[in-house]
């Protein structure tokens, strides 16, 4: 059994928490929507070869502070500042969707001590994001599937939320999206969150919504001087994978790997795979 380790580390105004577990190297992982979540869809054999340190982001799970006024940048001068305070040198950053944002930026903003980026089902350019994968969603989703989309609609619809608390409310409103966010239509993602992420609601609509309004770093993507590697799911329909692919060319040291049996989330619809190519990809960093 491998037991985590929880901190929190004093940056700028705010105390950001981390936990951190497994053995090996260090893989940091911000997280602003829980850190759960990832603890129980990234495969717990990565664990054996290296260490991930989650850091929340400011205002998120046990951080103090508040994500008003933050963008992708800022987080990761945050993350960044914690680096340094944990005593890491150069590190490996993986950042899954909105949070892949946050890892590109690290690279070029701190690329002193970046030594690669991951980017899991994210994209470089979030301001296409969804009008792309809608786009692609209406053209090749099979009837049942848009179905269960405007069935879950529905039912949220229903819901009487005049008293829901906010977090709940945005973790239901993510959960509802399932089609365009999973392959497996019949995975019961509920239980992979663990509960409700403190947090959830300011976040989004702090940094993750203007974001997805304006934030592209394609045109800096020639300016990355270490490695990428760009994990993507072919029926991602919230951060397709055509956003990665006519951009990787751009990255000197880019490379994109495509899981064709899944959707958001190939670390866990995919783990298998996912953790074969991200080891390779990590032991030819050493």
């Amino acid at each position: 059994m491998i037991e985590a380790t929880s901190k929190r580390i004093r940056v700028d105004d705010v105390e950001l928490h981390v936990l951190t577990e497994g053995s090996g190297p260090p893989i940091l992982v911000p997280t602003g929507c829980g850190i759960e979540f990832y603890r129980r869809t990234f495969s717990r054999r990565l664990l054996d070869a290296h260490t991930f340190v989650y850091v929340e982001m400011r205002g998120t799970g046990a951080s103090t502070g508040s994500p008003e006024g933050a963008t992708y940048a800022t987080l990761a001068d945050d993350l960044d500042a914690a680096r340094e305070k944990l005593g890491i040198d150069r590190a490996v950053v993986m950042g899954h969707s909105n949070h892949g944002g946050i890892a590109l930026e690290f690279g070029l903003r701190h690329r002193e001590h970046a030594a690669a980026v991951v980017s899991v089902a994210s994209v470089p350019d979030f301001s296409r994001a969804m009008s792309v994968g809608i786009a692609r969603w209406e053209a090749e989703a099979s009837a049942p599937r848009k179905e269960l989309l405007a069935r879950n609609q529905a039912e949220l619809g229903a819901l009487d939320t005049s008293t829901m608390d906010p977090d709940e409310l945005t973790l239901r409103r993510y959960l509802a999206l399932h089609p365009l966010v999973w392959n497996d239509p019949a995975l019961d993602a509920g239980a992979l969150w663990g509960g409700v992420p403190k947090g959830f609601a300011l976040y989004m609509q702090s940094v993750i919504r203007p974001e997805a309004e304006r934030w592209s770093l394609v045109p800096s993507l020639g300016e990355m001087a270490c490695p990428v590697l760009a994990l993507c799911g072919r029926y991602d329909y919230v951060c397709p994978v055509e956003l990665w692919a006519e951009a990787i060319d751009a990255v000197p040291r880019g490379v994109l790997d495509i899981f064709e049996r899944s959707g958001h989330n190939p670390q866990y619809e995919e783990s298998a795979r996912f953790d074969a190519v991200l080891l390779a990809f990590l032991r030819a960093l050493a």
